[in-house]
């Protein structure tokens, strides 16, 4: 299956399910396996700033 290919079926995954992409990024950051989009770079981002501010919450 060439990349092109996959990246069409990951998208129209992504349409029937926007969590996916959510889940994609928490598999691709347990897997240590290189993101391969700018939607996955930010969601990663989000996730990131998401669980600073808990901890921050949190702490006082």
């Amino acid at each position: 299956m060439s990349e092109k290919e996959r990246d069409r079926l990951k998208a129209k995954e992504q349409r029937k399910n926007p969590g996916g992409a959510l889940n994609n990024a928490w598999a691709q950051a347990h897997t240590g396996a290189p993101s391969s989009g700018c939607l996955v770079n930010i969601g990663s981002i989000v996730i990131i700033v998401a669980i600073i501010l808990l901890v921050r919450a949190c702490s006082n």
